[in-house]
């Protein structure tokens, strides 16, 4: 789902919440306004804002986690390029091929993650990228060691190449943290409903009409960075390519 858009939903429902509650209580009798009343109304209402408070809690921190765990695995990927690429290099010129398969991947991996060109789709998986790598493996894998420390050195590629492949499956699953839509519907249900109760009480003056659209905008703003985070790759907060271009910069150092 489009963050900016819920976000927009969410300052909409909250500020439209507000402003029919301050309308609907110029229509009530005097008796649905007494102080009995706002007190059995703030009871529930403070039930459903905890309620709200600990969604939000829980899908802030889940995006969050999810957000962290993805920046480390990118530099942990840079790190395996890096190691890749030295061992490969110690090795010697027979595994030139394969530094340059590797070298290619990775120019392709981060030109689809991060493209340069403004508004091109981001592409944190393709078929392309998992050739490519495949033909790491398969340079890696016909190597023909004249000694024990080539031996040793093919080894340790191939050990380090299955650590790679395996980390670039779970980079393409941590890509995108699913949000469910039912929690976010719920959740603006729940703080339309504390607005309204919010208007319905109180007095119409310029403070509450400047307060209300004010609150409404930070519980907008802080539902547009849950969702913002919960794609790693995508949007205005996003894992940025500096580890992996460190890595690239150090394989095409002479």
């Amino acid at each position: 789902m489009q963050a900016w858009l819920v976000a927009v939903l969410v300052f909409m429902a909250l500020q439209g919440g507000a402003l029919w509650g301050m309308w609907s209580a110029r229509w009530l009798k005097a008796h649905h306004l007494s102080k009995e009343t706002q007190e059995a109304v703030k009871l529930g209402v403070g039930m459903v804002a905890a309620m709200a408070s600990l969604i939000l809690g829980l899908m802030t921190a889940s995006v969050k986690g999810n957000f962290d765990t993805t920046g480390k695995d990118i530099q942990q990927y840079a790190t395996y390029l890096t190691t890749l690429d030295a061992s490969l290099r110690h090795f010697g010129p027979g595994a030139e091929p394969a530094r340059s398969a590797l070298l290619a991947y990775t120019v392709h991996a981060i030109n689809e993650t991060w493209p340069e060109t403004p508004g091109a789709p981001k592409v944190v998986s393709s078929r392309g990228s998992e050739q490519l790598l495949q033909q790491v493996g398969h340079e890696i894998r016909i190597l023909s060691p004249l000694d024990p420390e080539q031996t040793d050195l093919r080894a340790e590629a191939l050990d380090r190449f299955k650590s790679l492949a395996a980390l670039r499956w779970t980079l393409i699953a941590e890509s995108v943290t699913e949000v469910p839509p039912i929690f976010v519907l719920v959740l603006i249900i729940w703080l339309t409903l504390i607005f309204i109760s919010f208007g319905l009480f109180s007095p119409v003056n310029a403070v509450a009409l400047t307060a209300f659209p004010l609150c409404a905008l930070s519980l907008a703003g802080a539902i547009f960075l849950i969702l913002e985070m919960s794609s790693p790759f995508d949007g205005i907060i996003m894992v940025g390519p500096n580890a992996l271009q460190q890595s690239l910069s150090h394989m095409q150092a002479p």
